[in-house]
């Protein structure tokens, strides 16, 4: 059985969705950050950054064990694990179902977390910097917002590992900006609409509360 360690956050989240979406056989247990149980060696052997969500599975490729961090990775190995069916078929669809991850991995959550640390932990207001994050949050919005315009999934037709990664930074990270969705109507249905699927709805609930957090 997959074992995850996770945490109350988007970033355990998308993983937490994944798992649901692909019914793999799992069991949970959230680290403690407020204890320093990420800094841990015994968490290092997982994720020698000291981050979380981090997977083991005794059960990898070939039969051996496998231990993975990194939200995108871990969603990417469920998937293939699965058998495929939250992957995109064919050569150019599977390059930019990865251009698209890689982003929400990089140019949406660059923005997000650098505005959290500005607006909740920076030791004094930094008023530059809460401006430009905020911006380039909303920025990366319009971008997904733009490419839901025309299909109801970030890759078309059907539900997929992007969207794993996305609907937690809508449904949960965008909710601290003043305004939240307010002004990206795609995005709104978009939550809307995947709210109300179930292995997203049973991944949402796996965090007994969640935290708006940088992610």
């Amino acid at each position: 059985m997959i074992e995850l360690r996770s945490v109350p956050t988007a970033n355990g989240q998308k993983v937490h969705i994944a798992l649901e979406e692909t019914g793999l056989p799992y069991s949970v247990s959230f680290v403690d950050l407020v204890a320093g149980e990420h800094k841990t060696a015994a968490f290092r052997a997982l994720n020698p950054f000291a981050k979380a969500p981090a997977l083991l599975d005794p059960d990898g490729p070939g039969g051996q064990p496998i231990a993975l961090s990194e939200s995108m990775a871990i969603v990417f190995y469920l998937a293939e694990k699965a058998g495929g069916d939250l992957l995109a078929k064919g050569a150019q669809a599977r390059a930019e179902e990865l251009m698209w991850a890689a982003a929400i991995s990089s140019s949406v959550a660059m923005p997000f977390a650098m505005q959290f640390f500005a607006t909740n932990l920076a030791p004094e207001p930094t008023p530059w910097l809460e401006t430009m994050m905020t911006q380039g949050c909303r920025d990366a919005l319009a971008v997904f917002d733009q490419r839901l315009a025309e299909r109801p999934f970030v890759m078309g037709e059907q539900f997929g590992v992007v969207d794993c990664l996305l609907y937690p930074v809508v449904a949960t990270s965008a909710k601290r900006l003043a305004g939240g969705l307010s002004g990206y109507a795609n995005l709104q249905r978009y939550e809307a609409d995947l709210a109300d699927r179930p292995g997203v709805a049973r991944g949402m609930a796996v965090s007994p509360s969640i935290q708006i957090e940088a992610s």
